[in-house]
């Protein structure tokens, strides 16, 4: 069992507000830290506009991690939103899913008054679900 993941509130409330700003589709986004420690929620835009689905931008995605790279920073974490499921992998989120060593987030507005959070990490073709701790 993997131990819990530490995410800054601050980042909860940007990948809320990230979610709530791109309704009536999916956002995207990616947790980037030093050390294991995820500092903070990057937005990135979503080039396949969709309540269903997302696809990151990937010359914004290069970018990005070039200047990461520069700045000593890791890939720590990839988030979404769900504007109208629940808080749970779909078949399309497992099979967008490539990097077993990050936490997958995803933010719902199924209940739009009382957003929801959770995590998970890819293990063997599926997803296991993770606790977060928001400090």
């Amino acid at each position: 069992m993997r131990q819990p993941v530490c995410i800054p509130i601050a980042c909860r409330s940007a990948m809320i507000q990230h979610a709530m700003q791109e309704l009536p589709n999916e956002c995207c986004g990616i947790l980037i830290g030093r050390n294991e420690r995820i500092e903070r929620a990057q937005a990135l835009r979503n080039i396949e506009p969709s309540p269903d689905t997302y696809r990151m931008d990937p010359e914004e995605q290069v970018a990005l991690f070039r200047a990461m790279e520069q700045r000593g920073e890791q890939l720590l974490g990839i988030y979404h939103s769900h504007p109208h499921g629940p808080p749970e992998p779909s078949a399309l989120d497992l099979r967008l899913a490539f990097h077993p060593h990050v936490v997958y987030v995803i933010v719902s507005l199924e209940d739009p008054h009382c957003p929801q959070v959770r995590g998970f990490f890819l293990s063997q073709n599926s997803f296991a679900e993770v606790s977060l701790i928001f400090v």
